[in-house]
């Protein structure tokens, strides 16, 4: 809930956790505008973590990716377009961390209901995570989402690691 849904939990984090991720998470229904209301949710959640005390440097950011489904926007459309546009979380400077792996709206683009089925539509929404700005991913299917990942910043120009 990046905090919100229990205002006590960021007091928490504070005291007792070396850091947390923030998750952008739907509040009401019929949210229309996909990055203004995911940067939103997320600046109140940094708002919060930095009040009760919680060192900046120790939170990453997440998008909420199959978390909206009340919005005006069509779900899967609505994660189609913060990966699109996922660059544009940056600007609240702190790293961003995505979770695309077998996710639904990927099962509802290939109509692949099964989410065994889905590792390349992950591998390829992973590798546009990257390229729009992604700093951690997190997966189900190590050995080639790391194949994906390096592939994307070679693609981005970033020297490739052992």
């Amino acid at each position: 809930s990046g905090l919100r849904a229990d205002r006590r939990m960021a007091t928490l984090v504070a005291a007792r956790a070396r850091g947390a991720i923030l998750v952008a998470s739907e509040t009401v229904a019929g949210a229309q505008e996909p990055v203004g209301t995911v940067c939103a949710l997320l600046a109140e959640s940094l708002q919060l973590a930095q009040a009760a005390g919680v060192a900046t440097e120790n939170l990453l950011l997440d998008p909420g990716i199959g978390f909206f489904r009340r919005a005006a926007v069509p779900w899967h459309a609505w994660d189609c377009t913060i990966l699109r546009r996922l660059g544009e979380l940056r600007t609240l400077g702190r790293p961003i961390l995505v979770g695309l792996s077998r996710k639904s709206f990927i099962g509802h683009l290939l109509d692949r209901p099964d989410p065994g089925q889905r590792l390349a539509g992950s591998l390829a929404a992973t590798a546009a995570a990257v390229l729009n700005g992604a700093h951690m991913i997190r997966t189900h299917d190590v050995g080639a989402t790391r194949d994906a990942v390096r592939m994307a910043e070679a693609l981005r120009g970033e020297e490739l690691g052992n």
